[in-house]
Parts: C-alpha cells; sequence; structure tokens
C-alpha cells in the first residue's frame, strides 16, 4: 500500500506508475497525474503544441522513409499507397499509420512488417485464405511472374 502525495488516498500498488530509472513506484497515483498532466496541457497550449508538432514532423518522416522502400511484390513507389504487412500477425502490436505512436516503438513494429501496396496487400489476403499461400512465396512468386511474361 501507498499514500499518493496529491489526494492522499492510501492506495495498492497498481495504482502507481513503475518508474524504472529509479527502480521505484512514482509517488502520485496514476488518477492524480493525469489531472496533473491535463493541467499542464491547458496552461501551456503553445510548449505542447509546438511539442506536438515537432513530434509528428519526426513520426511522418521515419513512415516515409519505411514506405520510399516501394511495394516488395510489384515494385510500386507511391508513398501514399503503401502499407505496412505483418510478417506474422502473431507479433502484431498495432496498425502502423493509424496511431501516433513513439519514434522507437514504430520503428520496432516498421521491422515486423513488409511494404506492400494496398493493392497487392489485398491480394495476398485474399490468396492467403483461398489458398494458404505465405507472405514469402507471394513476394518471391514476382519472379515467377515476371518469367511467365517473358
Amino acid at each position: 500500500m501507498k499514500t499518493c502525495n496529491d489526494c492522499k488516498t492510501e492506495k495498492t500498488l497498481e495504482h502507481f506508475t513503475y518508474d524504472k530509472s529509479r527502480n521505484r513506484h512514482l509517488s502520485i497515483c496514476k488518477k492524480c497525474m493525469a489531472i496533473r498532466t491535463e493541467a499542464y496541457r491547458q496552461n501551456n497550449k503553445d510548449k505542447w503544441r509546438k511539442s506536438s508538432e515537432k513530434h509528428k514532423e519526426k513520426y511522418d518522416q521515419l513512415i516515409l522513409e519505411w514506405k520510399s522502400q516501394g511495394c516488395r511484390k510489384c515494385g510500386e513507389t507511391r508513398i501514399h499507397v503503401i502499407d505496412a504487412h505483418h510478417v506474422n500477425p502473431e507479433e502484431k502490436n498495432f496498425m502502423v499509420g493509424t496511431v501516433m505512436r513513439g519514434i522507437e516503438i514504430t520503428k520496432e513494429e516498421l521491422k515486423k512488417c513488409i511494404p506492400l501496396c494496398s493493392n497487392c496487400h489485398r491480394d495476398f489476403h485474399f490468396l492467403e485464405k483461398k489458398t494458404g499461400i505465405s507472405i514469402k512465396e507471394y513476394v518471391s512468386s514476382v519472379l515467377d511472374d515476371y518469367a511467365k511474361t517473358v
């Protein structure tokens, strides 16, 4: 049990954030910390906005650089049509690009993905359901498709 310094309520440790760098729980409960954070945001709107914009620029740059690889199947390079396909869906923590996350967390998630254009992405999932093809088989079949046209 621990007493919150803000609300003076005694609570179990699960109500306090654990600080790994200090190897201890914080002295303010999660609920009071949320109240403090919101008050800080309201009192420092310009500073908070600038910080958010700076983070968004870094995040967007990371995503653009990753998408610039192009589609692994067909070679499509238009960034706005590239999706992140998780090679192993069981390792998927979140959908990249739907909600902005931390830079390092996003980098780790992108390591689990390959870039596919939206058409190839849909095509793969259709074939996966119909034939059971794996992503490795699907991507490598681009060489087979090319050989048939020559």
